[in-house]
């Protein structure tokens, strides 16, 4: 991420995962590949949709599956390196949930100011 400065030394889990996410990626497209891959969007979308139509619940549920399909992938795909990932997904499914629930609870107090 570009917010953080580069580290002095990477931790060898860290390398190790990072380099099979780029030969994955690198690597032949098949089928199962390019499915797998459209869960991105699709994700995405169902967040996108849960959002729109304002359904926090919904919302943190498909926040939820996302970061534990993530989770999933990684050590399937990535073994001992993938559990590299746990502590930081975990922060960050955390952090984005706090911060959903907060916008939405501040939503709905601006929205009965303006009625």
């Amino acid at each position: 991420m570009f917010w953080f400065n580069q580290p002095e030394e990477v931790n060898s889990r860290v390398r190790d995962f990072l380099l099979m996410e780029q030969e994955y990626l690198k690597g032949t497209w098949n089928f199962s590949k390019i499915m797998i891959a459209m869960l991105v969007p699709l994700s995405l979308s169902l967040l996108a949709a849960a959002f729109w139509k304002r359904n926090l619940w919904w919302g943190m549920v498909v926040m939820i599956l996302i970061a534990a399909g993530k989770m999933v992938w990684s050590v399937s795909f990535g073994g001992e390196s993938g559990k590299s990932i746990m502590i930081p997904a975990l922060a960050g499914l955390v952090l984005c949930m706090v911060l959903v629930y907060w916008g939405f609870k501040r939503s709905e107090k601006n929205k009965g100011k303006n009625c």
